[in-house]
C-alpha cells in the first residue's frame, strides 16, 4: 500500500482531551476538522428502516450525561440541545457521524446495548437507557511482531506538519521494550500487534495502522478517514 501526497493530509482532533473533545461533541457535535482533499474511503450503503429503528433510544455517556439517537424517515439523527446530525450508515452497524466521527452500534442476544463513539483517537462507549452494556465481541488475536519491525514505528506524529508548532496535535510512538505505546500527553496506551503493520490500542476497540513507503511513515487511525498522521522525527 502506498499512499499520494493527498492522502497524507490530515483531520485536526477536535481536542487535546477527553473533557474538552466530550464538550465539543455535545454543542452540536463541533467537529472542527481539517477536511482539504482527504478522499472518504468508505461509500454510505442502504440499511433498511427496520434496521435503523433498533438503535433508537437514549444513550448514556459513562458520566451520566446523553444524548438522543432518532430515526426521522430513512435516516437516523443524533439530537441533542435541539441539533440534529445525520448518522450515515457505513454498514449495518457503523455509521460516519460528520468528517471525523463514527458511531458503532453493538446488540446482543441477552438485550444489551452499547453505542462506540470514536474519532480514531479517543473512544467513548455509551448504553441506551433502560438495557445493560451490550457483550462486546472478542478482541483479534494478537501475534508476535519482531522488535527490528516495532522499531520503524517509533517517532513523533503530527495531524498536520508545523501547523503552528502545537504538541497538542502530536502523537508520540515509543518502544518500551517489546511493546509499542501511543503517548498523547499524560496518557499512554499499548498498541497491541494484530499483524506487523495494525494494532489495536489497549482497553479499546480502536486500530492503528502503519503505512512504511519511500516517503516516510504515516499512521492511520480509525476507519481511514478519521484520523492520518505523519511521522515528523524517528528515535535514532
Amino acid at each position: 500500500m502506498r499512499l499520494s501526497n493527498r492522502d497524507r493530509i490530515a483531520f485536526r482532533s477536535c481536542a487535546s482531551n477527553d473533557t474538552k473533545m466530550k464538550k465539543l461533541i455535545q454543542s452540536a457535535l463541533c467537529i472542527f476538522a481539517v477536511t482539504i482533499a482527504v478522499p472518504m474511503h468508505a461509500q454510505q450503503v442502504h440499511v433498511p428502516a427496520s434496521v435503523l429503528q433498533r438503535y433508537e433510544g437514549e444513550w448514556v455517556y459513562p458520566d451520566g450525561s446523553s444524548v438522543t439517537v432518532r430515526l426521522r424517515g430513512e435516516t437516523l439523527y443524533r439530537e441533542i440541545q435541539n441539533q440534529q446530525v445525520p448518522l450515515v450508515p457505513m454498514s449495518e452497524t457503523l455509521f460516519r457521524l460528520g468528517p471525523v466521527f463514527t458511531a458503532e452500534f453493538i446488540l446482543d442476544q441477552k438485550g444489551g446495548a452499547t453505542q462506540i463513539l470514536t474519532d480514531g483517537t479517543i473512544e467513548f462507549r455509551l448504553i441506551r437507557k433502560g438495557t445493560p452494556p451490550a457483550e462486546m465481541p472478542p478482541a483479534p488475536p494478537s501475534v508476535p511482531v519482531s522488535r527490528s519491525v516495532l522499531q520503524r514505528y517509533v517517532g513523533t506524529y503530527e495531524y498536520i506538519p508545523g501547523q503552528l508548532g502545537r504538541t497538542d496535535l502530536r502523537i508520540e510512538i515509543r518502544l518500551n521494550g517489546d511493546t509499542l505505546m501511543r503517548v498523547m500527553g499524560s496518557d499512554a496506551k499499548a498498541l497491541i500487534p494484530v499483524s506487523e503493520t495494525r494494532f489495536r490500542v489497549a482497553n479499546t476497540s480502536q486500530m492503528t495502522e502503519f503505512v512504511v513507503d519511500d516517503a516516510g511513515v504515516t499512521q492511520i487511525n480509525g476507519s481511514g478517514f478519521q484520523q492520518l498522521l505523519t511521522r515528523l522525527t524517528s528515535k535514532h
